[in-house]
């Protein structure tokens, strides 16, 4: 991206504006691209698209959406859908024993030892170059870092993640990891086809006995003075449980073997995208178990947490407070992707209290107001593979390429989080870069959803079947935008037309932040938690008050009627086949009472 007059041929500007005109508008505040109706398709159909302020180029964030895509039924599930509303939206006590010593919710964060790096060293020594030509060299090197995970910040963050967006609702807007972040990160592309577990080669066949990762490694380590095919799949499939997808069974898992064949035989998917996708499932599903602490309950957050922890350090580390200790400054110096400097960087104040730590965290995230240039770190793009480092727009050499990159990044569709072979391993994730225009230092625009209707949202695992994974695939697969480029300086504005529109979601949706921040102190209060605790008792007693109530009378009846009808056929009465009578007024009475009296305790505790 760079500043200049020699917009495309073929993009007509959305808007010439000078200061001057724009004197009424907020600073980082500009229009809403042009009315005129001959240009609006034009714009419905473009991911980025020009206009100026004092001459100066920059791009809008695209597509603009369409009266059919912003019509009561998708705003209906759109920027929320009611199901995925983030946890600080939910006006319900807080409960934080769960992140509370011992308890541990990111048990399966990947641990560093030296029975693990003297195999990587082993294998690397042979294998160095299938890990390069298939993208993953430098991806492989951050497991070397035995990055600590930050569970406050972690929790903290995912307070505010609503997950069929997939973005997190902060006061200044919506942000989100993308393929730009997962690309600095780890340095894996953003191109090539979705991951299929059934594309792997039968010619090499593995399996093994030990699945706990140290006697794993025992078992498949060898002695001899090359690296075996097999041996190098078993270390893949270890890196991939461990170190990457962090499985919650804290073992090697088989499913991942496929993907270890295809890694080993260099055949190309797309690894970043799967990556990301199953970085928002785990999100998503750690925030339902989230809105289900209340009541003191724990739950185990799996998945590749390690790169939403290195997005929050690269995006917010001013915020946050985090600093590289000087050991790793040659280290950050010589890296070959931002993820080694990153995985360094560690809180500037230590020892602090758990219930300190995730309330720090939740403030700075619940105190985002406004958008920073920092809140976008990679649009230089300084440092990694040579794809990545190309500008945009390229020289004639490298056009194709880095179009197509810059088309993946800014594509909205879905991103499959399917690993396995079986029916429950299908599933989609919605991506939504348009919503997070401003990390690309493009300016953010009105929104348009990918879902027009409801039974269109992805919520990854959930509820999805394999027809339906493959139709919602091709479906949002298709090339829907065109992406023209032309030289624009980085923006981070938004338009005035979005910064109502957010501050109206935002403001209508949050909970009083005075009765907020008391809730979330509240939950690491061992006298309230007590309290709730008993209330949430007595209404499990009362539940069952009420359940008895309602069945009580039919047992009476039942058993009378039995003992009555047994009576009489023993008197070898002609009348054992009538209808049974309907229960008695008295017995009717008695349930009506039970039930009076339990609604009267339930608002009474209430």
């Amino acid at each position: 991206m760079a500043s200049g007059s020699g917009v495309g041929k073929f993009l007509p500007y959305a808007g010439k504006w000078t200061a001057t005109t724009l004197s009424s508008y907020d600073t980082d505040v500009v229009p809403e691209p042009s009315l005129r109706l001959d240009l609006q398709k034009f714009w419905e159909n473009q991911l980025i698209f020009p206009y100026s302020v004092d001459n100066l180029v920059h791009a809008f964030g695209g597509p603009k959406p369409s009266d059919k895509s912003r019509n009561s039924k998708v705003l209906s599930i759109f920027p929320v859908y009611k199901p995925c509303v983030p946890r600080v939206f939910i006006s319900e006590p807080y409960n934080f024993s769960y992140i509370k010593a011992p308890n541990r919710v990111f048990r399966s964060a990947p641990s560093l030892n030296d029975q693990y790096l003297g195999w990587l060293d082993r294998v690397q020594r042979d294998k160095a170059d299938i890990w390069q030509a298939c993208g993953i060299y430098d991806l492989i090197q951050l497991s070397r870092t035995g990055l600590k995970y930050q569970q406050e910040m972690i929790v903290a963050a995912l307070h505010f993640f609503e997950s069929s967006t997939n973005t997190f609702h902060f006061e200044c807007g919506m942000m989100t990891p993308t393929l730009l972040d997962v690309a600095a990160i780890t340095g894996l592309s953003p191109l090539s086809d979705t991951y299929d577990p059934c594309k792997a080669s039968d010619t090499i066949k593995f399996d093994f006995r030990n699945k706990s990762y140290s006697k794993y490694i025992v078992e498949n380590r060898k002695t001899s003075d090359e690296v075996s095919d097999e041996e190098h799949i078993a270390f893949l499939t270890l890196w991939l449980s461990q170190y990457v997808f962090c499985t919650q069974s804290l073992q090697v898992a088989k499913k991942f073997i496929p993907m270890a064949i295809q890694l080993h035989e260099c055949q190309q998917f797309n690894f970043a995208r799967l990556i990301l996708g199953c970085l928002y499932e785990s999100m998503r599903d750690a925030c339902e178990h989230l809105k289900r602490t209340g009541d003191g309950s724990t739950f185990l957050g799996a998945g590749p947490f390690w790169l939403l922890q290195l997005w929050l350090t690269a995006t917010f580390h001013a915020e946050l407070d985090l600093f590289l200790p000087e050991p790793y400054y040659e280290e950050s110096r010589t890296r070959r992707v931002e993820g080694t400097r990153l995985a360094r960087m560690v809180p500037r104040e230590r020892g602090l209290g758990y219930d300190v730590a995730f309330q720090q965290y939740f403030n700075t995230f619940l105190s985002l107001k406004k958008f920073k240039p920092s809140f976008a770190p990679f649009v230089d793009r300084p440092l990694g593979p040579p794809w990545f480092t190309h500008r945009f727009p390229s020289p004639p050499e490298f056009e194709t390429v880095t179009n197509n990159i810059w088309t993946a990044y800014l594509m909205p569709t879905v991103l499959s989080c399917r690993i396995g072979l079986t029916s429950g391993d299908f599933g989609l994730v919605g991506y939504f870069p348009n919503l997070v225009s401003r990390q690309f230092g493009l300016t953010q625009i009105l929104p348009k959803s990918i879902y027009l209707e409801e039974r269109e949202v992805c919520l990854g695992k959930h509820g999805m079947t394999e027809p339906q994974f493959h139709s919602f695939l091709n479906h949002f697969n298709q090339p829907s935008y065109e992406l023209t480029p032309f030289d624009f300086a980085p923006s981070h504005a938004c338009t005035r037309e979005f910064f109502t529109w957010w501050s109206r979601h935002y403001e209508g949706r949050l909970v009083d932040k005075t009765a907020l921040l008391t809730a979330i102190s509240n939950g690491f209060d061992s006298s309230i938690l007590n309290k709730i605790k008993s209330k949430l008792n007595a209404r499990g007693i009362l539940l069952v008050l009420l359940l008895l109530a309602s069945f009580l009378p039919c047992v009476l009846f039942s058993y009378a009627h039995l003992f009555d009808v047994g009576s009489k056929s023993k008197a070898g009465s002609s009348d054992s086949n009538k209808p049974l009578p309907p229960p008695s007024k008295v017995e009717l009475q008695v349930g009506f009472y039970l039930l009076v009296a339990f609604h009267t305790s339930v608002r009474f505790l209430c």
